[in-house]
């Protein structure tokens, strides 16, 4: 339970990268000494339920908005909930044990089975990618750049390796001369990766200030601060948006193109062509486009849909362009098997489920280059960034992490959008209500912000893409299959060594 709390030390926000040694040797030596396949599964366990109640607990603190309601079922999300999902750890250990490989072939296969149960996790079951080990090397920029080769899932694989690797010291079944070469291997690969980050960066600072950015372009980043709790009350929601309003309309508008707000900032239904379009039009220069999170519906009351959706509107109050979200919250913004629960049960999503978008799309709004628009939950999985068809210029989340306060998740969310960044050598502006609000560039470095908890406008430029795709962008999870190829061939060589 400890090695899995030093585990969450090494994500964002504290980053204290050489805990990732104790927190994964610790766990691999317990593993290997197990008497059994159920002890190793007992082990995961409690490494996992520690790692993930101090790395997820803030899922209780948005439970508390409506404390009268919801209060009841924090003992269930931070227990229970951690504990389903500490399976996933529980599951890696149990599989390496029952694998019987010994040597450092052992080692090899604790970090890519964990990479492979870590993939299950960001797929099964709707998928909850949140906190990869991979997300510990963003430490710094320059061990961030490997993201451009292989991904959130190669970066977890990689982390996962050097964290285990010091377990080699204390193998019995490792002889000294395979330790020294392993070591040394280790290293030679971590400085080439190092070296090869630092100068891809410093490669970026040599491009001139004027090839850097979109031309024409000029956006306004608006961060209201709007607690949960007074987003959606009846009273308050006028004022909320009167506020992004005013934000809005802070000294030099008069140069902007583009004004993003956050995920739902207009708390309505929007209809088109209606007074709240207007109004909002109103609020924009002649040229300009407001870019907004809202909700949108269609239908009558027996066939009704609702989504959580960003619409485009122009000075006119006329809608230009939109997206609806396609990944969808379980439990927050649809109700899985809702049809196999009591109806009493269902009270923290209510009666209906919001609508599903289409999907990845690559969309070209008025006067900006193709966007890929990503709203909060969306951004967190690796392989769901960027339309396989045609590749975007830049990618925009919006989202409203005002329900975990002032916890570690809105760090934890954020940091995983810059890998996003990384991965598909684009730029992403991120606009949050109660932050983080941030300009990132196609290397993942931060531009501007506005800090957590704070309200303000960000006045920026719209930086340009890599020329070229990256290596993940271009071939996807092929790390995967390259690592369950290279384990089959060691389980296959260690099984033959064995009959000899």
């Amino acid at each position: 339970f400890g090695l899995g709390v030093l585990a969450t030390l090494t994500l964002p926000p504290f980053f204290i990268f050489p805990l990732i040694f104790i927190s994964y040797s610790g766990l691999y030596l317990l593993i290997i000494r197990a008497p059994n396949p159920r002890r190793a599964f007992a082990d995961g366990f409690w490494w996992g339920w520690g790692h993930y109640i101090t790395g997820i607990y803030w899922f209780c603190i948005a439970l508390l908005t409506d404390a009268e309601k919801f209060a009841w079922l924090i003992p269930f999300c931070l227990f229970g909930l951690t504990a389903l999902i500490a399976l996933h750890p529980a599951m890696a250990c149990w599989v390496l044990v029952r694998l019987r490989v010994r040597g450092l072939s052992r080692i090899f296969l604790f970090a890519a089975v964990w990479t492979g149960v870590e993939f299950l996790r960001g797929h099964w079951l709707s998928g909850f990618p949140w906190n990869l080990p991979g997300y510990a090397l963003m430490f710094s920029d320059v061990p961030l750049q490997t993201a451009s080769l292989i991904g959130g899932y190669g970066m977890t694989f990689w982390a996962v390796l050097l964290g285990v690797s010091p377990a080699v010291f204390f193998d019995v079944a490792i002889t000294h001369k395979r330790v020294k070469n392993w070591c040394i291997s280790l290293a030679a690969i971590f400085i080439a990766l190092h070296m090869w980050g630092q100068e891809r960066l410093i490669n970026a600072d040599k491009i001139l200030e004027n090839d850097r950015y979109v031309e024409g372009v000029k956006l306004r980043l608006v961060q209201a601060n709007i607690q949960q709790p007074h987003k959606w009350d009846p009273r308050r929601q006028m004022e909320g948006l009167q506020k992004h309003i005013a934000l809005t309309q802070s000294p030099g508008l008069e140069s902007i193109t583009h004004v993003i707000w956050p995920e739902t900032a207009v708390p309505y239904v929007m209809k088109p062509d209606s007074g709240l379009t207007r109004m909002l039009g109103a609020a924009i220069p002649q040229n300009a486009h407001l870019i907004t999170g809202t909700l949108r519906d269609e239908g009558d009351r027996e066939h009704w849909k609702i989504w959580n959706s960003l619409q485009v509107i122009n000075h006119a109050g006329e809608i230009v362009g939109g997206y609806d979200k396609s990944k969808l919250v379980p439990f927050g913004e649809f109700l899985p098997l809702r049809s196999l629960i009591p109806k009493g049960w269902q009270t923290p999503v209510g009666d209906n489920d919001f609508s599903r978008g289409q999907g990845m799309q690559t969309l070209n709004w008025p006067n900006l280059p193709s966007v890929s628009p990503l709203i909060c939950y969306e951004v967190i999985f690796p392989e769901r960034t960027v339309s396989e068809d045609v590749r975007p210029d830049w990618l925009l989340s919006v989202t409203n992490d005002a329900w975990f306060g002032d916890s570690t998740g809105p760090y934890q969310h954020f940091h995983m959008a810059r890998m996003r960044a990384v991965e598909q050598g684009l730029p992403l502006v991120r606009v949050a209500n109660t932050g983080i609000t941030a300009e990132i560039d196609p290397y993942g470095r931060i531009l501007a912000t506005i800090p957590l908890g704070q309200q303000g406008v960000l006045d920026v430029k719209l930086p340009k893409p890599l020329p070229a795709r990256t290596v993940f962008n271009e071939h996807k999870n092929i790390f995967m299959l390259l690592l369950v190829i290279i384990s089959g061939l060691l389980m296959l060589r260690q099984r033959i060594h064995s009959s000899n």
